[in-house]
């Protein structure tokens, strides 16, 4: 995942009319993929919000703070972004607001929520390069534990062993 200063930096650039687009969605669409996996409900929606909410930074970055973190704002936008499919959803299945997890539904503690993804990310950033790719193929890129090993030709079995043992590691890292 990109640095919240490689984020900071593209958002200025293109907030002074700079075109570094697709600089600016490699070095963003992992973590607005990651934020989006962990407050939608349905996960098939993921690459929906990451659109959403491309288009909206793009939209409104002119009211982009330079002095306050990228990533938060970006957060924040992806977070209304999966609130608002996951309403959309509930409302096309007739789902009452009842029936929400309460974890998604709940935003009054976003703050820790921040530092949650912050702390992931620290940890994450700590693992080895083949590590972190098992990690974010399977959590960001929500990819089978076949398809990963087949992209890194590895064994299914060593794959799955590696995941156990990173998350094991993230979770003693940010718990």
């Amino acid at each position: 995942m990109s640095s919240t200063n490689e984020i900071n930096e593209y958002l200025k650039r293109l907030k002074n009319g700079e075109r570094c687009l697709e600089k600016f969605f490699r070095a963003a669409s992992g973590y607005i993929k990651f934020v989006a996996y962990y407050y939608l409900v349905d996960k098939s929606f993921v690459d929906d919000v990451v659109n959403s909410t491309l288009y909206k930074i793009f939209d409104n970055i002119q009211t982009f703070d330079e002095h306050q973190s990228g990533k938060a704002w970006i957060s924040k936008i992806t977070q209304n972004e999966a609130y608002t499919i996951n309403n959309r959803e509930r409302k096309h299945n007739h789902a009452s607001l009842d029936e929400i997890n309460e974890e998604v539904a709940c935003t009054t503690d976003d703050s820790k929520k921040l530092e949650f993804m912050s702390a992931f990310e620290n940890s994450l950033s700590e693992l080895d390069e083949i590590d972190r790719k098992i990690v974010i193929f399977r959590l960001v890129n929500d990819m089978t534990f076949e398809e990963i090993a087949s992209r890194l030709n590895m064994y299914v079995g060593t794959v799955y062993k590696r995941f156990q043992r990173s998350a094991q590691k993230i979770n003693k890292d940010i718990l």
